[in-house]
Formats: C-alpha cells, structure tokens, sequence
C-alpha cells in the first residue's frame, strides 16, 4: 500500500488545502456542478487527512484526489475532442499535472519532495503540490 508523506499531521498543509477553494468558486461560477462538488468534497478530506494522518483518512482523501483527477482529465480530454484549442492554457494544464506527478511520485520514488525526510521541506513540497493542482485545474474550467 502506498504510504502518507509523513505520519506527523501538517497544520501548513491544510492551509494550502484551502487553496482548492477556487476550485469550487471557478467550478461553480463555469457550471460544473460535479467539479466544484468533488473539490469542496476534497477540501474537508484534505483538511482531515493532513490533520490527523490516519491510514482511514490518507485513504478516503486519495479517493476523491482520484476522483478529481479523473473527472479533470475528462472533462479536459472532452473540450480538446470538441475543437477547444487554447495552447497556452493546455500547456499549463499538461505542465501542472506533470509537476504533480513528480512532486508525489517520482517524490515517493526517491524519497525527496513530498516525500523528504525532512518534514518542513515535505510540507512546502506538498503545498507546492497543491497550488499547481488548483491552477491546472482552474485552466481546465477556463479553458
């Protein structure tokens, strides 16, 4: 099973969660009802998770994370199959979910980034994370 970046709950990392509240104005203000449902859900998931860092929450916030991806590539994939063609903003969008893969991934793999021992630079690399999660996908609503 994949592991937490660190078992000690992140009080900065929650603050950066909140950052997923543009998700659901944007969201919500574009009309992607789901959209902005799935990030107010992942904003208290997040909150709990990085509170409290319980295998339990750990789990259900990757849930809706995977939700979010999921729904985010859809709806992106759905727009570029129906002629939408902004390359600037496909580029951010493509560049940020790149950036998160390898702050969590290539992180876990090597154990730096969100995954650095050192548990204030795991923080900042996971609040990073979460700031180039929401503007990716900001850019897919607005695109």
């Amino acid at each position: 099973m994949d592991r937490p970046s660190h078992p000690i709950p992140s009080i900065p990392c929650c603050y950066s969660a909140l950052l997923f509240i543009t998700n659901v104005i944007v969201a919500y203000q574009y009309e992607y009802y789901l959209y902005s449902a799935l990030f107010a859900t992942l904003i208290i998931t997040s909150l709990f998770h990085h509170s409290t860092k319980t295998p339990t929450t750990y789990l259900i916030d990757k849930l809706f994370v995977f939700a979010i991806v999921g729904y985010g590539g859809y709806v992106f994939f759905d727009k570029i199959a129906n002629g939408v063609t902004n390359y600037l903003y496909s580029a951010i969008i493509v560049g940020t979910f790149l950036g998160t893969i390898v702050l969590y991934y290539y992180g876990h793999a090597t154990n730096s980034f969100c995954f650095a021992e050192d548990l204030d630079e795991s923080d900042r690399w996971h609040q990073l994370m979460h700031l180039l999660t929401s503007i990716g996908h900001n850019f897919i609503v607005l695109l």
